[in-house]
């Protein structure tokens, strides 16, 4: 279940990137034509990804990734609210900026972390 959350958010993300690099080039070939409709979309499909993701995105245990994570949420979204309420493309900048953090670090922490959690030392003789 976790790589195909992983494959989920990784093609949200790479979603929102063709649609922002499409509003900053100015091409307009997209359904979306500006920096709020990308953040707008970014937060819809974020809270998609949620969904999917289910009790998999509540924070149970303590570690360094998710104390991260915990911070760059909020600022994440409060980022993609002022770039619906100011349509900016720098704040949308940081928007995707975080987004990219955000699912990289989640991505590579799923890759180093087992699936159930434990983390094992080499060698060691008992668990």
């Amino acid at each position: 279940m976790r790589i195909v959350r992983d494959v989920i958010a990784t093609l949200i993300v790479a979603a929102l990137a063709l649609l922002y690099v499409d509003v900053v080039g100015g091409s307009s070939i997209g359904p979306v034509a500006d920096a709020r409709g990308v953040a707008a979309s970014g937060l819809v499909l974020g809270l998609v990804a949620c969904a999917i993701a289910g009790e998999a995105v509540m924070v149970t245990k303590a570690g360094m990734w998710r104390a991260i994570a915990g911070v760059l949420v909020p600022v994440l979204v409060t980022a993609g609210i002022v770039t619906v309420i100011t349509n900016s493309p720098t704040v949308l900048a940081v928007f995707m900026a975080l987004l990219v953090v955000l699912w990289a670090g989640s991505t590579l922490h799923h890759l180093v972390i087992p699936a159930d959690g434990s983390m094992r030392r080499a060698g060691a003789t008992h668990s």
